[in-house]
């Protein structure tokens, strides 16, 4: 996930010299720890540097107005002054006012001609400024995508730590990464088998109500990311292998069952849900999404926190007003860990022979009995936070980066 636009908000103001000084050294100890917006910082104070060096059309046309006037009267005061006799020239001495009229229309004239051309500087300046902004963009988006890629290489290696505990053949195995997403993968050895595809149903519902959840094409891997599950249902997956281009020729994984945890609703006077969404590497700020129910409706925030501090705060939230985000918690101290995760896979049970038991034949298909097991087989190096709640002389609330709990609001 890419730093929060409060973040490129507070970036900006802290090169327009906007910041308190805590909110300034804030700015500087998370740029010294985060390249992105390190570059994002130094694009900013490129673009502030152009903008500075550029000149407003007034202060342009009152320098221009000011050496022209200097010029006339520096040329008015001729070295030897001679009378002059010629009747025009007596005829504008004796009306000043029509010369220092013609005098101000070509001073406007050669302002407004100016002005032309630096308009045009302007208008180049405010491309390259778009440019600029373009580039920030697309940068923030790469962020994004690389650190969601990660995650899944992190969710991938866990999975694959899972397995080798797991019995070889057709087992399936499936982690719960968090409320609404899921990790489901297969043993199918791939010298054999080329293409997948995953198919699922709602526990309860008859094997007819599998669905196939890759769409129209099949997977190359038998892995699968469902995010479309909802907290509190149980679902029951299951994949199929296939050998060749033939729809027909393919062999099924056993079924695994996940259910997903439920997330409690947070009561909107007294409950906020906290969010660890990322630890800097340095172990001196962490960021934090809080989410809490106003009259009904979902409210978030995003909090960046020292070691010290308290969690939250009142802040105005626009289209609702101040908005009470304080938490009973103090953040003690940041460190990392060995975070501990649950893999669930399934396997058949054999009999005496090696051979798999056969349950029941149903809808013309064989199911063999299995058994499900859930334990410790994977371990995760992560960053946690230890919170004291109030009250409390030492931590006594941990927080792994990911995960979230609720707190007693503060009012």
């Amino acid at each position: 996930m890419a730093c929060g636009d409060d973040l490129k908000n507070l970036l900006s103001r802290y090169v327009d010299g906007e910041l308190s000084p805590e909110e300034r050294a804030r700015a500087e100890e998370h740029v010294a720890a985060c390249v992105p917006c390190r570059e994002l910082l130094q694009i900013f104070q490129k673009n502030e540097s152009l903008l500075s060096n550029a000149l407003s059309t007034e202060s342009f046309g009152n320098t221009v107005i000011e050496g022209v006037i200097s010029e006339l009267k520096r040329e008015a005061q001729p070295i030897e002054a001679k009378p002059i006799e010629e009747g025009a020239s007596e005829w504008f001495r004796n009306r000043p006012a029509i010369a220092l009229a013609a005098a101000a229309l070509f001073v406007v004239g050669l302002v407004g001609v100016l002005s032309i051309f630096h308009n045009r500087d302007i208008q180049k300046m405010q491309e390259m400024v778009a440019g600029q902004t373009a580039k920030v963009q697309a940068l923030s988006d790469t962020v994004s995508a690389v650190r969601e890629e990660s995650e899944k290489a992190i969710i991938a290696s866990r999975l694959d730590d899972a397995m080798r505990h797991a019995p070889s053949g057709r087992t399936i195995s499936a982690y719960i990464s968090s409320a609404h997403h899921l990790v489901v993968r297969s043993s199918f050895d791939l010298k054999h088998f080329g293409s997948f595809a995953v198919y699922r149903r709602g526990e309860g519902e008859a094997n007819d109500q599998f669905k196939r959840m890759n769409g129209d094409r099949r997977l190359d891997t038998p892995e699968y990311f469902d995010t479309s599950v909802k907290a509190g249902q149980a679902y029951v997956y299951k994949f199929r292998a296939y050998r060749s281009a033939k729809d027909d020729d393919y062999a099924e994984s056993l079924p695994v069952t996940m259910r997903m945890p439920r997330i409690q609703e947070p009561a909107p006077e007294r409950s906020i849900r906290v969010q660890c969404i990322d630890i800097g590497v340095s172990y001196k700020v962490a960021k934090f999404n809080l989410h809490r129910l106003i009259n009904g409706k979902p409210l978030s925030q995003e909090f960046a926190v020292k070691p010290g501090d308290k969690l939250g705060g009142i802040v105005e939230v626009p289209g609702v007003g101040m908005v009470d985000f304080r938490t009973s918690l103090t953040l003690d101290r940041l460190e990392d860990g060995n975070q501990t995760l649950t893999v669930s896979y399934t396997k058949a049970l054999l009999d005496s022979s090696g051979k798999e038991i056969i349950e029941r034949f149903k809808d013309g298909t064989v199911e063999v009995k299995t058994e499900q097991v859930e334990g410790v087989l994977s371990i995760r190096p992560n960053f946690r936070a230890f919170f004291r709640t109030s009250g409390s002389a030492a931590a006594d609330v941990e927080l792994w980066k990911g995960s979230s709990l609720f707190a007693r609001s503060q009012e």
